[in-house]
């Protein structure tokens, strides 16, 4: 397909009330939605056809506002939730989703600093019928003022969404910039289908852009025009001035990536006992690369990384690919790739290694088992699937903390790969009354030699927390214990032993876990990674510098994205 490029007519004298009825538009050229090529997310029966996602978008303007209406073809509509708006995630809804960029200079998702002036809109089915408008490069979201109002309307038995919305020019443009005949702007818009009432994420997309080849790329949009009059309905289409260049890189180059990777492998882990201070173990040249990817993990957008594990999770692999393309996010991925080379190592008898999975999660290796906790990010399913024999969920509710692909491949395999959680959760395929749940101090064979025990008590009215810790014994291994945020030293028995011990750096408790069970050595959950909650601080690299001094006399070593470290059990006295 070509480069989209759609025509808004002059308003003129006509009377637009936005009520959700088309009925007062005219006849308008047409933005399509109903291209095979446009669609994201088809996988495991999601899409049925063009009755089920698909649609056209029109657009009037005048000197005040852009009019925007969109029929959709939806055979099951999805509404917001009552009282369930939030600004902090983009909602669980039906939606088109609208995103301008005024200076026509994004090229990339990320930290492209062509998306400082770029607006996006949210139009669902909500009963406020207001407009959502999302800053993604930032992280905020705000309701809209009068006179900005939408309406969406679902006609069950004719399985038709209208959607029609006012966007004031002042929400769309930057300080200073009119709306007139003849002007461009880039343009994306995006359907977003949920035909599952318990899935917080959408399992089909179509997309204006999304035609253009077979990675759906974030930084190419298409172009809107102001037309001066309604020539265009008698054929005679105005020529697009071609997109401005840019001065600025949107991304750091592909060499900058190798590089941080070959300073890396040249500073490995170090052991951190006190006798210096935690930055100076390694080395300043290890911490210096150190810092560098804790720059680039703060700089990725929270919305971006949030949503890079929404389309990983549904099988949205075209967009995965164009999200994946370049940047913090393509090395990430990369060093998942790695991940999967370096586990082929022998392990040494009695030892188990642990590789810190680059966008989430751990690879645990002994000489005669493997298993993941919380494997999350592109690739894992693919790359991994040799240490999959067991995987733990800690937090299974938490997006970001898990691969759904590589979890559907494990509940389907023959014989079925053990996944341990104690909260049931929505997946494609697999009913959730299918997943097996651990009970708080329950103890399981995972299969033979492996041994794994949940973690902590239930709440006063019986309720089980939102994430769960684990001891995990592998026959001969030292064993490995992760402490969730929310493990208290109560819930934990000085005589359960820990050879290795995963700490969350978000459990205040955890000084005083790690004193009662005195491992080894300490590693760190969480460290490296984007922005993922709201409103709760981002894990950032000092953080966890003051937790290894906070642990002394206890050892610690800290991992950076895709590095491993192994672990020997110490022989018994004689």
């Amino acid at each position: 397909m070509l480069l989209p490029q759609g025509l808004a007519l002059p308003r003129g004298e006509r009377d637009i009330t936005i009520d959700g009825s088309l009925i007062d538009w005219p006849k308008l050229p047409a933005m399509q939605l109903n291209d095979r090529r446009q669609l994201s997310g088809t996988g495991h029966g999601a899409w049925r056809g063009f009755d089920d996602a698909s649609g056209a978008v029109f657009m009037l303007w005048d000197q005040n506002a852009l009019y925007v209406a969109c029929t959709a073809r939806d055979e099951w509509h999805r509404a917001l939730d009552a009282n369930t708006l939030q600004l902090t995630e983009v909602p669980a809804a039906d939606s088109l989703m609208l995103t301008f960029d005024p200076g026509r200079n994004t090229r990339s998702n990320g930290p492209d600093p062509g998306r400082e002036d770029d607006r996006e809109f949210w139009i669902a089915d909500e009963n406020g019928r207001e407009v959502v408008q999302w800053d993604r490069l930032r992280g905020t979201a705000r309701v809209l003022p009068a006179p900005a109002r939408m309406v969406v309307v679902h006609d069950q038995e004719q399985g038709i969404t209208s959607y029609e919305a006012l966007l004031p020019w002042s929400e769309i443009l930057p300080p200073g910039k009119q709306a007139g005949p003849g002007m461009v702007i880039d343009l994306q818009l995006v359907l977003n289908d949920f035909d599952e009432k318990t899935d917080s994420m959408p399992q089909t997309r179509i997309g204006w852009t999304f035609g253009m080849g077979p990675i759906v790329d974030p930084g190419v949009l298409g172009s809107l025009m102001l037309c001066r009059d309604d020539m265009a309905l008698r054929g005679e289409v105005p020529e697009f001035p071609p997109k401005p260049g840019v001065t600025r890189s949107s991304v750091d180059a592909p060499q900058y990536w190798r590089d941080v990777t070959a300073e890396l492998l040249r500073r490995p882990p170090v052991l951190y006992d006190g006798r210096l201070t935690p930055q100076e173990t390694g080395g300043l040249e290890r911490l210096k690369v150190l810092e560098q990817i804790d720059g680039q993990a703060e700089r990725m957008p929270r919305v971006d990384w949030l949503e890079l594990h929404q389309r990983v999770n549904r099988r949205m692999s075209r967009e995965v690919a164009g999200l994946t393309g370049r940047g913090f996010a393509m090395w990430l991925r990369e060093r998942t790739h790695a991940v999967s080379k370096q586990g082929e190592d022998s392990v040494p008898d009695g030892g188990v290694r642990l590789f810190r999975l680059p966008a989430g999660g751990w690879l645990v290796r002994s000489n005669t088992q493997n298993l993941l906790i919380d494997a999350a990010g592109p690739d894992v399913q693919r790359w991994l699937w040799g240490g999959a024999e067991i995987c733990i969920l800690t937090q299974p509710l938490t997006m970001t903390r898990r691969n759904d692909e590589l979890l559907i491949r494990m509940f389907t395999a023959d014989p079925v790969r053990p996944v341990l959680a104690h909260i049931v959760f929505h997946m494609p395929v697999v009913a959730m009354d299918k997943i097996p749940l651990m009970k708080l101090g329950e103890t399981i064979s995972g299969k033979p030699g492996v041994r794994v025990r949940a973690l902590g008590a239930p709440t006063a009215d019986g309720r089980v927390p939102y994430d769960c810790s684990y001891q995990v014994e592998i026959s001969g291994c030292p064993t490995i214990v992760f402490i969730g945020p929310t493990l208290t030293p109560a819930s934990v028995e000085a005589s359960l032993g820990a050879g290795v011990m995963i700490v969350s750096s978000r459990n205040p408790s955890v000084p005083s876990i790690v004193a009662k069970l005195k491992p080894d050595v300490v590693l760190f959950d969480d460290a490296f990674k984007p922005q993922e909650y709201a409103n709760t601080p981002r894990i950032r690299l000092k953080n966890i510098h003051q937790m290894q001094r906070a642990l002394l006399p206890a050892k610690s070593v800290l991992l950076g994205p895709g590095e491993s470290w192994t672990v020997r059990k110490e022989p018994a006295p004689k």
